[in-house]
Order: structure tokens, then sequence, then C-alpha cells
């Protein structure tokens, strides 16, 4: 089985790079005179995205909500994981002036939960699934491009090696039946050695590279740039604070969340740093435009769950358009449980009484509201629907900026967390992780 598995990997090799070869030649013929209506383009030395014959550098956000808040803000596209609403987004978009990286969700979960990349006939069934979805959506003139899969080798199945040939088979497939639109697949950024340059060849039906970069956005260029790296168009597909897989953890593995005004310092340095580069970048998509749970509902949502604008929201909007909001968001200068003021490790009694304050100002001197939740650490966000629900019964007061709660009955890690209100519009939020012990 060892040899057969072997000796497919390099008919696989010798495929791709045949047919990366005859396109090539066809492109040096002028065989291929069709314009598309996006492609990308390479002159002197460049990269550039090209959207129906003119210039086009995405300023966009990762998400299908508050549509209408990028347009105005002057964002100009945006990027979706899967087809599900597909069309009232696209709809949407187009309406509203916008474009849409159209995700193909690809592997687990709609691949199935033990799904073998090895198994080529599941495989190729997958793909001619995809078909009808190509060709549903490929006339679109809100598409921009199609993202196949998302950090598909974080999701088993295979060995990258395998699972970037598959990608570049979908690839394949897609410009058989759109060509005017690019592909793009997106991948996380390796800690350590270059683990995909060596693949651009293996996806000769991929045009873009997307990194969903976070902390690692530094590290992404060495994967780019250099002798066996990718040295094609590449944009940031997911940036935005810290991800709670690259922070520090509290001694019983809480990671620790970034303050609202650390997590925009960070997208501030980061948005510099990514627009250094003039060679091969194409644009980014801000991770994320609404409001998710991973982690805490609080981690990577610009948006509040009754749609209020973050600080974040407001940065973007400066850096897409240079304008400022009207009103800005109010800010937390500091958030404790009492007593003492340490909050990197906090362990609290079960059933005992405690307090916590929260300092917050508002830059036009708007009057402030807060709310306060008390949630268990979350551990299964990742399943859609499965989220650990505000224990509001063990605060005494959730209205004021300084409350009592009670540490709850079990054993455990929990998060105690402040949402603060403008009144206008805007909100900010903050947690502490702790975790309680019974005597």
């Amino acid at each position: 089985m060892r040899c057969f598995t072997h000796y497919t990997s390099k008919i696989a090799i010798f495929s791709i790079w045949a047919c990366f070869l005859f396109s090539c030649n066809k492109k040096e013929k002028g065989i291929l005179s069709h314009e598309p209506t996006v492609e990308v383009r390479y002159q002197d030395g460049r990269a550039m995205l090209f959207r129906h014959g003119e210039p086009y550098f995405i300023k966009g956000a990762g998400g299908s909500e508050h549509l209408d808040k990028v347009a105005a803000y002057g964002g100009n596209s945006i990027r979706t994981w899967s087809i599900h609403d597909a069309e009232r987004i696209l709809d949407e978009a187009h309406a509203l002036g916008l474009t849409v990286t159209l995700g193909l969700e690809v592997g687990r979960p709609a691949w199935g939960e033990n799904f073998n990349y090895w198994k080529f006939w599941e495989v190729n069934k997958k793909i001619e699934e995809l078909i009808p979805v190509i060709e549903k959506f490929k006339d679109h003139p809100a598409l921009l491009m199609w993202g196949v899969g998302n950090e598909l080798e974080l999701k088993g199945g295979g060995k990258r090696f395998l699972i970037y040939y598959i990608i570049n088979q979908i690839g394949k497939m897609i410009k058989e039946k759109d060509t005017n639109h690019p592909t793009m697949t997106a991948v996380p950024v390796p800690p350590l050695r270059n683990r995909i340059g060596s693949f651009r060849y293996i996806m000769p039906h991929i045009d873009i590279l997307g990194y969903n970069a976070f902390e690692r956005i530094n590290s992404m260029y060495d994967k780019i740039y250099g002798k066996k790296a990718w040295n094609k168009a590449y944009m940031v597909t997911e940036w935005g604070p810290t991800g709670h897989w690259e922070i520090t953890d509290t001694e019983w593995g809480a990671p620790k969340e970034l303050s609202m005004e650390g997590k925009v310092n960070l997208m501030k340095k980061n948005w510099t740093k990514m627009h250094e580069d003039s060679v091969y970048f194409l644009g980014s998509y801000a991770f994320y435009w609404g409001f998710k749970y991973e982690i805490t509902h609080t981690w990577f949502s610009m948006f509040s769950e009754e749609g209020y604008e973050s600080e974040q929201v407001h940065f973007l909007q400066y850096a897409w358009s240079g304008k400022k909001p009207e009103n800005q968001a109010p800010k937390i200068t500091h958030l404790s449980i009492d007593p003492g003021d340490k909050n990197d490790n906090v362990y609290l009694k079960a059933g005992e009484i405690y307090s916590a304050k929260v300092f917050a100002h508002d830059p036009e001197m708007d009057s402030l509201t807060y709310r306060w939740e008390l949630r268990q650490e979350e551990y299964k966000f990742y399943e859609t629907g499965i989220f650990q629900h505000n224990m509001d019964y063990y605060l005494l007061d959730e209205s004021l900026k300084s409350i009592e709660f009670i540490a709850p009955k079990e054993e455990g890690d929990y998060r105690l967390f402040v949402f603060v209100f403008d009144g206008q519009g805007n909100f900010t939020a903050q947690n502490i992780p702790f975790y309680v012990f019974k005597n």
C-alpha cells in the first residue's frame, strides 16, 4: 500500500506539472485571448487585481452582517466561508456596490467527519457536487473570486501535500466552468519553517494565496518571498486581534483576551505593516465583521449582539476612507475583581460574594450604561449553537459600574464580562477569566 501511495503521488505531481507547463505555453503563444471580468495581472514585477479592466485593491471585511456599513465606511468587499445564504449575500452586496469572495466549504464538516482525501473516487464525487454551485453564481455581478476551502490542513483527512493537490483539482474544475474569476485558498501562517512555498507548483490552478494572519503577520513574508516561497499574488484573508491559540493563558489554561485598546493598537500596527508591501499584496479582509462566538462572544466580534459598533469598526472606517466617526465608542481603562487588582490568575471561593468594578469614559462625555455577564469558559465554540449561557442569577446587580456577584457553586473556570454603551450606537467590552474552587 505504501508503494502504491508513493507511485500515485508521483503521478499526481507529474500531471500537475504537465498541466501547468501547457497552460503557460498557451498563454505565451497568445491562444488565451479572453479578458476575464476579474483577473490577476503581473506588471513590472508587481501583482495587481483588475476588475472590469480597472485596478481593484481589496478593502474588505470577513462576514455577511452589516454590509451597508462596509459600503458606508469605505470598504469594497466581503468574504464568506461557505455558500450559506449566498444568493441573498451576493444580491445585497451588489446593491451596495460591494464585491464578494465567495467561500466554498471543502473538507469537514461539509465533506463528512471522517473524510479521507486518499479516496480519490470520493474526492471526485465531492468536486462534481460543487459544479452546480459554480454554474449558479459564476455570472453574478458581485462575485470577485472563489475561496476554495479554509485552512484545510488543520481539518485532517490527509497530508498537506495531498490536501493542496485536491485544492488544485477543485481550482481546475472552477477554471473549466468559470473563466472570469480567480481562485483563492486560505491557509494559516506556519509558525516554523516554510510549508507552503514549495507547493506553488502543486497548485497552478490557484491564483491567489490567502493568509489567515493574526499575531503572525510579520511571519508571512518569508513564506511569500524567497527561493522556495509562493512568489505570487496574495492577500490577508483574516486579521484582527491576537488569536486565542497564540496568546498567553492563565494558570488553568484559559486564554487572556486583549482589551479593546490592545486589539485596536494591534490592528493599527498590522494595517501599517501589510500596506508596506506593494509587490504581491492585493488587499485584506478584517475578521470579524459582525457578532461571533469563538472562545468568547467578544474576542473577534466587532459588533455587539445588538449591532452596536466597537472602536475596531471605527478604526477600519478611518483606514478605509480616511474619515473618523461622528461619535466615538467609549473606552475602558480598568476592570478588576476585588479584593485586590491582580487579574492575571484570579481564584475565587465557591459561594462567596465578591465585587467587581470598571472604569470607563466616553470621548464625547456621553452618558454610559453598563451590562455585566457571568459565563462558564467556552470549550465547544466550534460546534454551532453550543454556547455557555449567561449565569445572571449570580449577579446581584448587573447595571452599575460597580457590582457584587456570587462565585458559582460548581468548581471550574468562568469569565466575568462587562459591556459599556454610550447611547449613540457604540459599545466597548472587556472580561476577566477566573477559577472557582471549593473549600
